[in-house]
């Protein structure tokens, strides 16, 4: 099973979510910035890891709930490397 790195950048994720949750596989993974970021749901909406990059969480007014998990920089780099494919939204 090909595992996919989602990342959304300007879609909110309950939005995207309606469009297109016939897209994730079990091993999909989420990664949120910019708009996307800002516009999260207090309670994981999916079952699927959901990942920030703490630069950026760092630097919005409000705290992310707690399903989000932050990855530095390097981490980031890591993780977008583990998944054998990346489609920004």
């Amino acid at each position: 099973m090909t595992s996919t790195l989602h990342w959304l950048r300007n879609s909110p994720l309950v939005p995207w979510l309606e469009q297109h949750s016939h897209l994730l596989g079990e091993t999909d993974a989420l990664l949120m910035s910019g708009v996307a970021l800002n516009q999260l749901p207090p309670e994981p909406p999916v079952q699927l890891p959901v990942y920030a990059r703490k630069q950026e969480a760092n630097a919005l007014d409000t705290a992310l709930p707690d399903y989000v998990v932050l990855k530095s920089d390097e981490q980031w780099v890591e993780l977008v490397l583990s998944f054998q494919q990346q489609i920004t939204w």
